[in-house]
This record gives C-alpha cells, sequence and structure tokens, in this order.
C-alpha cells in the first residue's frame, strides 16, 4: 500500500514538473521573440538614420556645389563699370575750363569768334593767366570788335615778326588761327611770364614802349573778368 502511494506521489510531482517546464519554455521563447524583433526594429531604424544621413549629407553637398556655384557667378559677373561722368576740375578764378571757355568768347570777335578753347586749354596746361592772354591780344589785334588785317589776312594774333612772311611783308604768317594763338601764347608765357613779368605793369617796360601800354591791358582784363 505504502509503495503504491508513493509511486502516485513521483507520478504527480512528475507532472507538475512537466507542467512547470512547459511553462517555464513557454516564457523563454516568448522573450527570445521579443528580443529578435527588438534587434530587427533597431536594425531597421539605424539603416533608416544611415540612408537619412547620406541623404542629408548629399543634399549638404549638392547645397554647397550650388552656393559655390552661384557665388562663383556672382564674382565673375560683378565687374567695376567705370563712370563716364567725369567731373571737370577747377582751372582759374573758381571756373572749369568749359566755363572758363564760355567767358573768354564773350570778349573774342571776328576772326577769334570761339577760340576761347585755345586760351583755358593753355591755361589749363600751363597756369598762364588767361584774363592777361586774351587781354593782351585784345590789345594787339582790335579783336574785341574787329581784328587787324594781319590777324584776319595771315592768323597772326601779336604782330610777330618772322617767315613766312605775310603777303611779302616782314610780319608772318600762319596757317591756321589756332597756329597763330599758341605761338603768340608761348611768346608771353616763356618770355615773360615765367620771368615773373605776369602783370601788365611788370611786363610794359620791356613788351612796349608807351606806359599806356598797361592802362589798356587791365582795362581788356577788368571787362574779362567781369563779362
Amino acid at each position: 500500500m505504502k509503495l503504491i502511494n508513493l509511486q502516485y506521489i513521483i507520478l504527480f510531482t512528475g507532472l507538475i514538473l512537466s507542467v512547470i517546464s512547459f511553462f517555464m519554455i513557454g516564457d523563454y521563447m516568448k522573450k527570445i521573440y521579443h528580443q529578435n524583433k527588438e534587434i530587427l526594429v533597431l536594425n531597421q531604424d539605424t539603416k533608416k538614420s544611415i540612408n537619412e544621413f547620406q541623404t542629408t549629407n548629399i543634399t549638404t553637398k549638392e547645397s554647397i556645389k550650388i552656393e559655390k556655384t552661384i557665388t562663383k557667378k556672382v564674382i565673375i559677373t560683378s565687374k567695376v563699370i567705370p563712370t563716364t561722368n567725369k567731373i571737370d576740375e577747377i582751372i582759374f578764378d573758381g571756373l572749369t575750363e568749359s566755363e572758363l571757355t564760355i567767358k573768354l568768347n564773350k570778349n573774342l570777335n571776328n576772326i577769334l569768334d570761339n577760340t576761347g578753347i585755345y586760351f583755358s586749354a593753355y591755361t589749363k596746361k600751363t597756369g598762364l593767366d588767361p584774363y592777361l592772354s586774351v587781354a593782351i591780344i585784345l590789345q594787339e589785334t582790335g579783336c574785341k570788335w574787329k581784328c587787324s588785317s594781319i590777324t584776319i589776312n595771315c592768323n597772326n594774333v601779336g604782330g610777330i615778326k618772322g617767315i613766312p612772311s605775310c603777303n611779302g611783308g616782314s610780319y608772318k604768317r600762319y596757317e591756321t588761327i589756332e597756329e597763330g594763338i599758341k605761338s603768340y601764347l608761348d611768346i608771353i608765357y616763356n618770355n615773360y611770364y615765367l620771368k615773373g613779368f605776369n602783370t601788365p605793369e611788370l611786363m610794359n617796360p620791356k613788351y612796349a614802349s608807351s606806359n599806356e601800354w598797361s592802362i589798356a591791358v587791365n582795362k581788356y582784363i577788368n571787362a574779362i573778368r567781369e563779362s
């Protein structure tokens, strides 16, 4: 009797252990399944992150290339375009070359009409007083109103003597009025102005025998200045 009871106890115990083992194995398999699933999800997330990083990196590189291209194009097209608006400089008595030319032209007539540009250009180049130079020529030629015959016929604005001759006389003939003006201005500038004879009063003793010469020249100077 005791032996039979002992067998039942062993059988019942074995059955209980089998049930417990079954549940333990099931729980263990469930854990392994969840772990594998988590690893799979992690791998998928990691792959996704890598793809996103690569895509972002490619996008960044493309953006840098585009920015570099745009910057390069901007640099290439950003050229300095020189301005064409040139401002005239003041050359005498607060006047620009063009303003001085207009003022001088108001006092030059007959064959010297509109020749003020030659006097203002000479002033810009050398600094010679244009009022003085024009005033002397007006005194020598009468071109405030009507020029002398040697000025009209031979472009001689200062009574300069030499060759080629003006109509067989002692006065010199010039091919153009511009040539005649420049030649006379060179004489005034080199022989008088550079040597300190820069006013009618200082020039008078060396230039003319009459003391009235400087008075007449000064009248022309004042008329030019006020015109």
